[in-house]
């Protein structure tokens, strides 16, 4: 099947299954905007590119998945008609009769609605699953107490100052965690684990440090944002591999935070794995569906004892413009459509014949006579 057969398809299924034309159209469109976040993070130099400004890049990406079917329901339709030469619509034609053609489409779809609306309720089972790990952090926030421990209060006052983070946040503490958890959209908690009573002053300031980089840069509801776009597009393998690596880039710019505030490097590398060596099973039964794939220790260490931090990894200034652009660019493409229109050339070609001239003479002409003369 060539790509004009391909688009005369997708017409076939605009026209008469709007449900299906919709979910394939969503999955072509999600996988350009995907390929092309991969494709800047690979062909821009590694120095280029920090974790903050990386993690930038799949948010937009992640942003941009989820506006795609809100623009494509809601924004006019905007048609780029492909004209086809006259030797290829008739290739077409003659292959198959628009009929047939049309036929044949049809009773694929058909047969394709089932699996469909099978897709469609794995969707909302993931929503649901998301839903769920929400829930029982909310739960958890409920039933943790307050973090009364001077050190760490006096660490996030100070740390707050240093990084102009004027959010209001409160310490909680929970024996339910083994690792610190930060969630919430205006109002923040950052919830500790019981061993945080017996953690040393640099500890406890490096883990405030981490948790306030994700605060600041609204980690919370971007993460939210990206499951949302892995639940309705599931199926798509480049939006796992896409969501591993925000995870991982995001992890990297809080922790760039953490060591621009503590300056060493090496403490903070050692700190993490000491946490590392204590996470138990019981942080999976806080909030799976929310926290999804966890990022790579190895490439979190390897970052922190190799790099010069660069610069604010917290600087949320850019985000805002980031998702306008984002809303910017895949606007278009959510209302881009492709018809096939056969140019105006002739569609056949037409051999003119040679005219030749006759000359009719009367019965009783000079002419005649010598013309019958000859024949006899």
């Amino acid at each position: 099947m060539t790509a004009y057969s391909v688009i005369a398809a997708l017409n076939i299924l605009e026209q008469q299954h709007a449900l299906l034309f919709f979910l394939i159209d969503l999955s072509l469109k999600s996988s350009l905007v995907l390929f092309v976040a991969f494709a800047i993070q690979l062909f821009i130099r590694e120095r280029c590119l920090t974790p903050s400004t990386k993690s930038i890049i799949w948010m937009m990406a992640f942003a941009a998945l989820i506006l795609l079917p809100l623009f494509h329901a809601f924004i006019p339709k905007i048609s780029f008609s492909l004209s086809i030469g006259p030797v290829i619509a008739d290739t077409i034609e003659s292959t198959q009769s628009s009929i047939a053609f049309s036929t044949q489409i049809d009773a694929i779809a058909t047969s394709l609605l089932g699996l469909g609306i099978g897709y469609l309720l794995i969707c909302g089972l993931l929503v649901c699953y998301l839903l769920s790990g929400i829930l029982k952090v909310i739960v958890l926030t409920r039933f943790a107490r307050p973090f009364k421990h001077e050190i760490a209060a006096r660490k996030l006052q100070q740390l707050q100052q240093i990084n102009g983070c004027g959010r209001p946040i409160e310490l909680l503490v929970s024996p339910k965690i083994s690792s610190p958890l930060t969630w919430g959209m205006w109002r923040h908690k950052i919830i500790f684990p019981l061993a945080a009573y017996g953690w040393s002053e640099e500890l406890l300031q490096q883990s405030i440090s981490h948790e306030l980089g994700h605060v600041q840069r609204g980690d919370w509801v971007l993460q939210i944002i990206a499951r949302i776009a892995v639940s309705l597009y599931w199926i798509n393998p480049l939006v796992w591999l896409a969501h591993r690596e925000l995870l991982i880039e995001t992890e990297k710019a809080c922790d760039d935070v953490a060591v621009e505030n503590s300056g060493s490097p090496l403490s903070y590398a050692q700190n993490l794995l000491a946490l590392a060596n204590t996470f138990n099973a019981q942080h999976s039964l806080v909030a799976p569906a929310l926290l999804g794939v966890q990022s790579s220790l190895s490439h979190r260490i390897r970052h922190i004892l190799k790099q010069e931090v660069n610069g604010r990894s917290s600087d949320t200034s850019n985000i805002l413009p980031s998702l306008l652009l984002a809303a910017l660019v895949v606007a278009p493409l959510a209302a881009l459509s492709i018809d096939l229109q056969q140019s105006e050339l002739e569609s056949t070609i037409q051999f003119k014949n040679p005219i030749i001239a006759v000359s009719f003479f009367p019965n009783d002409s000079r002419e005649h006579n010598y013309l019958m003369a000859e024949f006899r």
